[in-house]
């Protein structure tokens, strides 16, 4: 049988195949010239391990190694099948399994020596779980509310969660395993995806800040494409894109974005302001309509004569003059929440005015 899999290694070395295409199976691996696909490592053993189709099923067989052979990083005692994604490791030798096969180079000889170093770890382990995620759309929504000055709720930040039952829930971790795949835009196009049909059933009509990946203002046609299939889909919603202060580097292309926003009837918040490098010039050139000060200008706001307080008191002035609204992120307590008021800032977000839920699609929000 064909297989459409390659074996793809992280690794640089001219020591061993970057890529072992999987076409013509079986196949084995290890040091010796007598292998298919030749890895010339000390780890490894002449004849380390064997790739074949078993019921329909690619398969790894560790040939009784002296180091070992791996699949994401438990060690194999029996033939065990690989699927797109994993990470499979002969001895400290790490590869990925994916589509679409090149042909690759041989290499050498050499004597075993035992290797006790740990595995290394550039592929995600959970790399078929992840594209489960993506193709089986395993995530749902969170939401948690923004305040006004007056204690009346503004509107809300939609937050995407995993629903994979062998992965972590937390966005932050799925990035992780999305950078390292090259699939951090799909991911976040998903969660947007989901986020948006959940506030629509949810019937959710204040204003919804939603995120982007950073990858996604480099590529302004596709990111504009995706938002102009989900505003048809949902005309009703009240958007506000966020787009961190990091990824504004580059004027004209932010008055690309906020000029494709515009059209679409979609506002635009700088997030995490004062995270970095405040770019205060980008505000001048393309001004959002909220700036969203980060919980590291907003923590200890709480002492009137700190420097803190001091400091965000005369930005959040400073953005209210060129006519942007502020919102003071990550406000955990009442003292905290009193200063940020006292100091005109516009709308508050934080656990002191609630923690992010999951979207019901039965509630109703006015």
């Amino acid at each position: 049988m064909d297989s459409h899999y390659y074996l793809e290694s992280f690794s640089r070395s001219m020591d061993f195949p970057q890529q072992i295409p999987l076409h013509a199976l079986p196949i084995t691996v290890g040091r010796s010239t007598d292998c298919d696909f030749v890895i010339n490592n000390s780890a490894l053993s002449r004849r380390h391990a064997r790739i074949e189709w078993h019921n329909d099923t690619l398969t790894l067989t560790d040939l009784g190694s002296t180091n070992g052979s791996f699949i994401n990083h438990q060690r194999l005692t029996e033939s065990a099948p690989i699927h797109n994604g994993d990470v499979v490791h002969f001895a400290g030798v790490e590869y990925c399994l994916k589509h679409a096969p090149k042909i690759v180079d041989d290499s050498a000889d050499d004597r075993t020596r035992i290797n006790h170093r740990a595995l290394t770890s550039n592929y995600p382990i959970r790399g078929r779980e992840f594209l489960e995620l993506l193709e089986q759309g395993c995530v749902t929504s969170y939401q948690q509310c923004i305040m006004d000055r007056n204690g009346d709720l503004y509107g809300y930040e939609l937050l995407g969660r995993g629903r994979h039952p062998n992965l972590n829930e937390n966005p932050f971790e799925l990035f992780m395993i999305a950078e390292q795949m090259s699939k951090e835009v799909e991911l976040s196009e998903l969660l947007r995806q989901r986020s948006f049909a959940m506030a629509s059933a949810a019937n959710i009509n204040t204003p919804l800040f939603f995120n982007c990946h950073p990858l996604e203002c480099q590529a302004p046609e596709k990111l504009f494409s995706g938002l102009q299939h989900l505003r048809r889909c949902y005309p009703d919603l009240r958007l506000i894109f966020e787009v961190h202060e990091t990824a504004v580097t580059d004027i004209k292309l932010m008055k690309r974005i906020r000029a494709g926003l515009n059209d679409l009837n979609i506002g635009l918040a700088y997030d995490d302001f004062g995270a970095g490098q405040t770019r205060l010039l980008e505000l001048a050139e393309v001004p959002p309509d909220i700036l969203k000060f980060d919980i590291c200008l907003v923590k200890g706001v709480g002492a009137k004569d700190s420097a803190h307080n001091r400091l965000l008191s005369s930005l959040n002035t400073l953005v209210q003059d060129m006519g942007i609204a502020t919102l003071a992120e990550g406000i955990e307590n009442k003292e905290v929440a009193d200063a940020c008021i006292a100091m005109g800032i516009d709308y508050f977000q934080g656990f002191y005015f609630g923690r992010p839920a999951e979207i019901h699609v039965d509630q109703l929000r006015t």
